[in-house]
């Protein structure tokens, strides 16, 4: 009876350092923002694609590359008055990778790939969207949620295969920021290179 209870002890006890952390109330409302903003970005494709923040002077598309302020403008007045999930930190991240890209532009103006738009800026790859949405909301991820006052960071591993280890799986993160008493985003999905799951 003694081994019975011991052996249940140490497999209970396994079973809770493997099992992936429980959110709270708190952090799962963070990573639903995320969620939302996938699915209305899904269902909305062809508008976040709609605008041309993006242009060459050459003919088809070819190079040199220029960020279109104009149309800059316009895409940050559709996220304030269409997409609840972001917020005034999340316009001003993306108005500053614009100035970035166009600074690479100038740098490198024979450059024949539009830096910063050769891949899905908002679900973070270069498969279709429904495939991205997929990737980040897998039912195998893990999802954790460091907050730091008013400062939130998901981060969420996705598995490179059946049984994949924290450490074996693929890491990204989303910031977020509480503005006016709620989380929203703050920036767009980033792989994270290096990341050790002990940190959380």
């Amino acid at each position: 009876m003694y081994i019975k209870r011991t052996l249940l002890f140490i497999i209970t006890l396994f079973l809770v350092k493997i099992a992936p952390a429980q959110l709270n109330a708190e952090q799962t409302a963070i990573q639903k923002v995320f969620f939302n903003f996938l699915y209305y970005y899904q269902k909305n494709e062809k508008k976040f694609n709609s605008f041309q923040l993006v242009k060459g002077t050459g003919k088809n598309f070819a190079p040199p590359f220029h960020i279109q302020w104009k149309e800059v403008e316009r895409y940050t007045l559709f996220l304030k008055k269409n997409v609840p999930f972001v917020g005034e930190a999340y316009i001003a991240s993306e108005k500053k990778d614009f100035l970035f890209y166009d600074s690479c532009y100038k740098n490198d103006p024979k450059e024949e790939l539009a830096v910063g738009f050769d891949f899905d800026r908002w679900g973070g790859g270069q498969e279709a969207v429904s495939y991205l949405v997929n990737w980040q909301t897998n039912k195998k991820n893990i999802y954790k949620v460091k907050i730091v006052g008013n400062k939130a960071e998901l981060i969420i591993g996705s598995p490179l295969y059946k049984g994949s280890t924290e450490a074996e799986r693929n890491w990204s993160k989303v910031p977020f920021v509480k503005e006016k008493g709620k989380w929203v985003m703050a920036g767009n999905v980033d792989s994270m290179d290096e990341y050790n799951p002990a940190q959380l």
